[in-house]
């Protein structure tokens, strides 16, 4: 008994297996026989001309009958943009006539209404005429095509903005009217805030002291700048003051002695740390450290003399 033919489900496995090439049946050659069994799922490459194997549709799985899926028709490559025929800067010069008749002009013979010699040439004159309608045709047609979009770009936009204002000035709909929550008139004026009277003083008050914390700066950014003139002439800008320099600060007995361009090291100290407390009782004046009591009147003198010269002259000295 025959086995059954396989029916195709809607699901589609079954019909998928049944379009597979699954063969049991044993083949018989003229030199040998052997049986042989192939379970490739694979059409073979004759069914599928010119389908590469990394291609989706190397193996063909046939659709359930009941599927309602659309596929879009293949899309092979991507056309260019057109260019536009008829440019802003030019308008419509190439729909004019003298356009046409410039692009193709008549040839000389034509000009001086010579007859054709032959029928050859009749026949070229004949195609030339026939191209130069065809041109003429083109260009007018693509000339009215651009008006129309134009005119229909123009409606379009045209439609759009009076939706808009129509729909910005609309009154409101009923039952935005009727679902608003009512607020009390004696509520309404307890809750509103009122702007602040003095909000314009107040505004002139933050300019003028803005622009006084900016001239403030200006001035500091002006003395930072005479500052940094004065201390430019003990700058270092050879290699032998740097030399120099380096051998007059490393030396064993450096930090040994203290003077007025050489502190004493930080390690070398026995002291304790400088507390808030010094240095608050160092700036009114009442400090009891011995930097503070070595300091003569003679020094400060000359302290506060600099800083008057400073503020005389407008500039760091």
């Amino acid at each position: 008994m025959a086995p059954p033919l396989p029916r195709p489900s809607i699901c589609g496995l079954q019909s998928a297996l049944s379009a597979c090439r699954i063969s049991t049946t044993a083949t018989t050659t003229a030199t040998t026989t052997r049986p042989w069994r192939s379970f490739s799922t694979t059409p073979s490459t004759s069914q599928l001309p010119g389908v590469p194997s990394e291609s989706p549709k190397f193996i063909t799985i046939p659709e359930p009958p009941q599927s309602a899926e659309r596929k879009l028709p293949p899309i092979k490559g991507y056309l260019p943009v057109p260019r536009d025929p008829f440019p802003g800067r030019e308008g419509s010069r190439k729909a004019k006539p003298a356009f046409a008749a410039a692009a193709s002009p008549l040839s000389k013979a034509e000009l001086a209404g010579t007859p054709p010699r032959s029928e050859q040439e009749a026949r070229h004159r004949l195609m030339a005429a026939a191209r130069r309608s065809a041109l003429s045709s083109g260009i007018q047609g693509l000339y009215v095509r651009k008006r129309q979009r134009e005119k229909r770009m123009r409606a379009r936009s045209e439609a759009r903005s009076q939706a808009n204002v129509a729909a910005a000035t609309a009154p409101e709909r009923l039952d935005d009217v009727l679902t608003r929550p009512t607020v009390r008139a004696a509520t309404a004026l307890e809750t509103a805030v009122a702007p602040d009277p003095a909000r314009f003083a107040a505004a002139e008050a933050a300019r003028a002291q803005h622009a006084l914390r900016e001239s403030f700066r200006a001035e500091e950014r002006r003395d930072a700048l005479a500052q940094l003139y004065v201390a430019a002439k003990d700058f270092i800008i050879d290699e032998a003051e740097l030399e120099s320099r380096v051998n007059a600060i490393f030396t064993a007995d450096h930090h040994k002695y203290g003077s007025t361009d050489r502190g004493q090291s930080i390690w070398d100290s026995k002291e304790a740390p400088v507390s808030v407390a010094n240095l608050q009782a160092e700036m009114t004046g009442a400090s009891n450290r011995l930097t503070e009591r070595n300091r003569s009147p003679a020094f400060k003198t000359t302290a506060r003399q600099k800083a008057v010269a400073e503020e005389l002259t407008g500039g760091k000295l």
